[in-house]
């Protein structure tokens, strides 16, 4: 777990605030948007981003 705690720090901070404000807040696309003053296909594609950056992380982390 402080693996991926520390590659969630280690993120963008715009992406790093989205994919918090989702899964970890349980804020809604929109909910998320409004808080960071964007637009929700914005949310969409920062959650998309973040998620690939981790993935690949632990990709490497596991392999």
């Amino acid at each position: 777990m402080r693996f991926v705690q520390k590659e969630i720090s280690n993120l963008p901070a715009r992406l790093r605030e989205a994919l918090v404000l989702l899964t970890f807040d349980g804020q809604s696309q929109a909910e998320a948007a409004t808080i960071l003053g964007t637009t929700e296909k914005a949310i969409e594609t920062r959650i998309y981003r973040a998620r690939n950056r981790l993935r690949e992380k632990l990709e490497k982390f596991e392999g």
